[in-house]
């Protein structure tokens, strides 16, 4: 913006100029994140902890560890996918902190259904030529369906195969996987960081981290992939940790929480065992271990001595 007269610069009115512009016309929030929508622009900004007590009075704080943290994560997802790859990612605007710790990214909006809109939709096709009636369109949730699992199987994963890394993460952070509860369940909470555990060749390799049908929107007219989003949980990982299971079936994807002490043993097994070590209740472990929910750390630490000594 010129300035001739070296006049002072007006930056709030300039900047309410731009809301004027580009107004808010839709806005919402979940428990943790805030979101904003102009007709151009799509902004989420991380919640604050905040009171929410119980029915019965019992006070409770909502907070969700890392919860500003997966803002800059997912910002910095973005740009890696849109220098690397030609998988279709909302392009990334800004993002940065605000004074009371809340982050925030905005990108384009991206206009469109995800697949898990159209899959409650009536028939998408026009007057005259629509399949049904009925809601939900069978033909159109079928073809949405096929379209979204061919993007993921022959676009997305084989160049995500080509990113490679020694570390996990992305620039030195790592968040969790999706498929874990951290702060409700022991010994996870608490816990602050997770390890990059470097490698001394690249074998980690590049994961969206929540492929799954809420995060994939489709164009309304010829139900084809617009954009891949929601990339909180990206970074490089071991081969497999996403727990990707093949399918956009809800059912499947809930699934990728079964079978912890398994998946915890092949992917997390150095914070796990810090964890534990750490916890104060070992009685409340054990409980756990004993119920098939949690891998037994004392097994584990056999198993491992042992192939050290192979």
């Amino acid at each position: 913006m010129s300035n001739p007269d070296n006049a002072p610069l007006d930056i709030k009115g300039f900047v309410t100029s731009l809301e004027t512009a580009n107004p808010v016309c839709r806005s919402y929030e979940s428990n943790d994140v805030s979101y904003e929508i102009t007709a151009t622009t799509f902004k989420k900004t991380s919640r604050l902890p905040f009171n929410d007590p119980y029915p019965d009075g019992t006070p409770f704080t909502w907070f969700r560890s890392l919860n500003h943290e997966r803002i800059t994560n997912e910002a910095k997802a973005l740009v890696l996918v849109h220098n690397k790859t030609t998988i279709p990612v909302p392009r990334l605007l800004e993002h940065g902190q605000l004074p009371d710790g809340r982050r925030y990214l905005v990108t384009e909006f991206i206009d469109g259904l995800t697949l898990k809109e159209i899959r409650s939709q009536g028939c998408l096709r026009e007057v005259g030529q629509k399949h049904t009636e009925d809601t939900p369109c069978k033909t159109c949730s079928d073809q949405a369906h096929s379209n979204a699992l061919d993007f993921i199987t022959n676009i997305v994963l084989p160049q995500f195969a080509k990113l490679k890394s020694q570390q996990r993460g992305i620039d030195g952070f790592v968040m969790p996987p999706s498929w874990l509860a951290p702060d409700a369940q022991p010994p996870w909470k608490g816990k602050k960081s997770w390890k990059t555990i470097p490698l001394e060749t690249p074998e980690y390799v590049f994961q969206h981290g929540d492929i799954a049908a809420q995060n994939i929107i489709l164009d309304r007219q010829n139900l084809q992939v617009k954009a891949l989003i929601d990339w909180e949980h990206a970074g490089y990982f071991p081969p497999g940790m996403e727990r990707w299971p093949g399918t956009l079936d809800m059912l499947a994807y809930r699934k990728r929480a079964d079978n912890l002490p398994e998946v915890i043993t092949k992917f997390l097994l150095e914070d796990y065992l810090e964890c534990y070590a750490g916890w104060g209740d070992k009685g409340e472990l054990q409980t756990l271990i004993n119920a098939g929910e949690l891998p037994d750390p004392s097994r584990l630490i056999q198993e491992e001595s042992k192939g050290m000594n192979i």
